[in-house]
């Protein structure tokens, strides 16, 4: 009897010391184990994609796109053949004269040189190689010239044409059959005089276009090309000014036609004798509608 009371008191010491240390006498339900693992599983699997996921999208904006590979454009606000076909159509329009070669003459100069050159190859007759300009109170005709030349030379390369100038600063020494060489020897498409009227009459104003004409013309073959081209600038020069249209007119005295194997026209932009249109053609405003007359008309003919 004794025997068996201290078994019984044992075997409860056994079991507080197993209570008190956290061991279990019955195994855990297997069930339930492989629920733990599977959460434990899926919790890291979940960290894992949204790691990889990170990266992937860091890498899609350092990698090139592969062939092959379809790209979502879902979000994207442009439309890839829309933006290339304007873009072309803006790229030729841009470059309308690509190709064609504009001589820009402005007229005059200051030297103190001095000498006769023939007014034709096909004449003895001499006239003077260097002239100076008409004057205003607010500027010279030279300054007047090379100034509009400048933004008629920039209008025009924007268009996509090769200009070339007579002259870019007003100290020099060109003949007017210098002038006409130098756009002979480029084979200009055209040669475009650049030049302000004066008159004892202060009264007289607008601008008028003088062509070549007459039997001393070394190339008469210049006559029509000449007369559209002028009828062109006639046209976007009043448009672009306002100004009084005082027409076409047809010369065959000057040394510069005389001497041109190319079509030429020369622009007698207005009167710096007119002391109100002087001081028009003085201003930026004015200059640039001179100048976008001019080579808008230019730009028309040559692509009509």
């Amino acid at each position: 009897m004794e025997i068996m009371r201290l078994c019984t008191l044992l075997g409860i010491n056994i079991l507080i010391i197993l209570c008190l240390s956290g061991c279990s006498l019955f195994p855990a339900d297997s069930s339930q184990k492989r629920n733990t693992e599977q959460t434990e599983a899926s919790v890291n699997e979940a960290r894992g994609t949204s790691y990889q996921d990170e990266q992937t999208s860091v890498s899609d904006e350092n990698e090139p796109h592969q062939p092959g590979t379809k790209v979502d454009l879902s979000t994207s606000s442009e439309d890839p053949e829309e933006n290339t076909q304007y873009n072309e159509d803006e790229s030729s329009s841009d470059h309308i004269l690509t190709g064609k070669i504009i001589c820009v003459d402005p007229g005059h100069g200051v030297t103190s040189e001095t000498k006769q050159e023939l007014m034709s190859p096909k004449s003895r007759e001499t006239k003077a190689a260097y002239v100076s300009g008409a004057s205003g109170e607010y500027q010279t005709e030279e300054e007047l010239n090379l100034a509009v030349a400048k933004l008629v030379k920039n209008k025009l390369e924007a268009l996509g044409a090769e200009v070339i100038m007579t002259r870019t600063k007003h100290d020099v020494a060109v003949s007017n059959i210098e002038r006409a060489e130098i756009a002979n020897d480029a084979n200009a498409d055209i040669c475009i005089r650049i030049h302000a009227d004066g008159t004892e009459n202060s009264s007289a104003n607008g601008f008028s276009i003088l062509v070549p004409s007459g039997d001393l013309l070394g190339n008469p073959s210049i006559i029509e090309p000449s007369r559209e081209a002028a009828e062109a600038v006639e046209t976007s020069l009043s448009e672009s000014t306002g100004a009084r249209d005082r027409g076409i007119v047809e010369r065959e005295d000057l040394t510069g036609f005389n001497w041109s194997e190319v079509p030429v026209i020369l622009v007698e932009m207005g009167f710096l004798s007119n002391s109100e249109e002087d001081e028009k053609m003085s201003t930026d405003s004015y200059r640039e509608k001179l100048a976008e007359g001019i080579s808008n008309g230019i730009e028309k003919w040559l692509t009509e």
